[in-house]
């Protein structure tokens, strides 16, 4: 169950914040849970994933200190979505083929 956080808890409780907006990542991400979310005045905000000292924040009003580059996002999504659909791999490859893709991604968005 997610919690509900402020943008300053997250940008001080992380090195690295990254920010992609709604759906720029839904497939990377899909078989991750959020571990929070942040609210605005017309409700839902964003929704925070924690990948160590990194966390990724997507949503309406996503928020960060390394902004996802729009290239890299749908690069690695798409790389995400062909593996989703790739029906010869067990749950367990794509587990962890989604895992190795969602470093590459964080390693080449911080070091952008």
């Amino acid at each position: 169950m997610k919690f509900k956080t402020t943008k300053k808890e997250i940008n001080n409780g992380y090195e690295f914040v990254i920010s992609a907006g709604y759906c720029k990542l839904q497939y990377l991400l899909k078989w991750e849970s959020p571990i929070a979310y942040t609210t605005r005045a017309e409700g839902w905000g964003s929704d925070i994933y924690d990948f160590g000292n990194t966390a990724i924040v997507t949503g309406y009003a996503p928020f960060g200190n390394k902004p996802a580059n729009y290239d890299t996002a749908k690069k690695y999504d798409e790389l995400a979505k062909k593996i989703l659909w790739d029906e010869s791999l067990s749950p367990e490859e794509i587990k962890e083929s989604l895992n190795k893709l969602i470093r590459e991604f964080i390693s080449e968005t911080i070091n952008q």
